[in-house]
């Protein structure tokens, strides 16, 4: 912007119209203020959302793959006859499946053993727990089965 003294001050001249820009058409307005730091509070609110919609997701995912993962091998068990399920070995042992190299520093067990200190009814715990933000998960299914089926 050229600049042009008059009585011995300088002033602002409008390079279009060759009038003098007053010191108060060089600021914003209240107005403009307003406004942009509405859009500024609207843009913050929309990320913030979006993010926590992000985490919500995440979890869910997380927790769909391991309920998968017990319900596979439960199924598995269920197409099985009494015979086999009684040969599988009794208490604890760790289980493998492709799905849980999806989820963070997991691992899958199933317990077999006796319902209530009955032999004709097995009960079947598939557990399943992984890592998320630092803080363990765990996702716990339960069936039994009898001689007749489930």
């Amino acid at each position: 912007m050229p600049f042009h003294k008059v009585n011995s001050k300088l002033i602002i001249v409008n390079r279009k119209n060759r009038r003098p820009i007053h010191r108060k058409d060089l600021g914003f307005s209240l107005i403009e203020i307003v406004l942009s730091t509405f859009l500024i509070l609207i843009f913050v609110s929309i990320v913030l959302s979006a993010s926590g919609t992000f985490i919500a997701t995440r979890k869910s995912n997380l927790a769909y793959i391991a309920t998968k993962i017990a319900s596979r091998h439960l199924e598995f068990l269920r197409k099985s006859t009494w015979t086999e399920i009684t040969a599988l070995p009794p208490g604890t042992v760790s289980i493998s499946d492709p799905d849980l190299a999806k989820l963070p520093t997991s691992a899958a067990t199933r317990s077999i053993g006796n319902y209530q200190t009955s032999s004709r009814i097995k009960q079947v715990i598939m557990k399943i727990t992984w890592k998320e933000n630092n803080a363990n998960r765990e996702l716990k299914m339960v069936s039994l089965f009898t001689e007749n089926g489930m």
